[in-house]
């Protein structure tokens, strides 16, 4: 009996009981509010972050999620905890290729004191936006640079310096924030002598220190000193030479412990004096 009635049952619940749940279900969806489509990529994080809605026309930047990775809390909520910033090694798997510049990184003096690129570059605007009236001939990178390095903005201020604030020379002219001091093998002397041709060597008569490292008398971001010296004469030069009396008279006249650079002019070496006089 059972064999006859199971076809019978199959074919009557194929007719009708499968078609009208199917329009039960119909009916509900069309009821339903329509849901918007979940925005994915640049879309969603324009959604909360409108000031840069329109960041970067630049083709490598335009994509956020090639540098931000938000963790699936942070698209959902928001929040500074849960969004991860681009690091160093981030920015340097495209900005690395073909560019000796950076080649250097992992060796400089910024990446020993843990800074990321985003630390001085800006990824959305310039770090720098204005420059206050003191300094409004300086250029950005320079202003930029000197508002981690006050030390250095306290020297560029003494009478003696070198002209970054004037806007003469900034101070990527001689530093390379990119590179390293000793991957480079650029003496201090030989960036130094790159402008300042006039003091050059190699002299027949050299004066070591000035051969060595210009630093040894000058400072070359400001000082209270003429021409940058690390201590105003005769004490810039005592700290190395003594008075010889039988050069100098014993003891020394006043006028000979006034100025060293009077009678050794050629302080930074001489092609035919010995003494360093001329």
């Amino acid at each position: 009996m059972m064999r006859v009635l199971l076809p019978i049952l199959t074919a009557w619940a194929t007719l009708f009981l499968i078609p009208a749940t199917a329009q039960v279900q119909a009916q509900a969806q069309e009821s339903a509010p329509a849901q918007a489509p979940v925005p994915i990529g640049n879309e969603a994080c324009k959604t909360c972050h409108v000031p840069y809605a329109s960041h970067k026309v630049n083709i490598y930047h335009s994509d956020c999620l090639a540098c931000h990775t938000p963790e699936a809390k942070h698209l959902a909520e928001g929040g500074k905890g849960t969004m991860a910033f681009p690091t160093a090694d981030n920015c340097l798997a495209c900005h690395q290729h073909n560019d000796q510049g950076r080649m250097n990184w992992a060796f400089t003096e910024h990446k020993k004191a843990r800074l990321d690129c985003r630390n001085c570059h800006g990824i959305h605007s310039p770090k720098i936006k204005e420059i206050n009236i003191g300094m409004w001939k300086t250029d950005r990178n320079s202003a930029l640079c000197i508002s981690c390095h006050k030390d250095v903005a306290a020297r560029l201020t003494m009478p003696s310096h070198h002209p970054v604030l004037e806007g003469a020379l900034s101070c990527v002219s001689c530093h390379d924030p990119h590179n390293s001091k000793t991957a480079s093998l650029v003496s201090k002397t030989e960036q130094c002598t790159k402008c300042h041709q006039n003091v050059r060597g190699p002299k027949v008569f050299e004066h070591a220190p000035a051969a060595e490292d210009c630093m040894i008398c000058h400072n070359p971001h400001g000082s209270p000193n003429r021409r940058l010296l690390q201590l105003a004469q005769p004490m810039q030069c005592l700290q190395c030479h003594s008075v010889a009396s039988n050069m100098h008279g014993n003891p020394p006249r006043g006028a000979q412990l006034r100025g060293c650079t009077n009678c050794h002019s050629a302080v930074h070496g001489s092609q035919s004096d010995p003494t360093l006089k001329y």
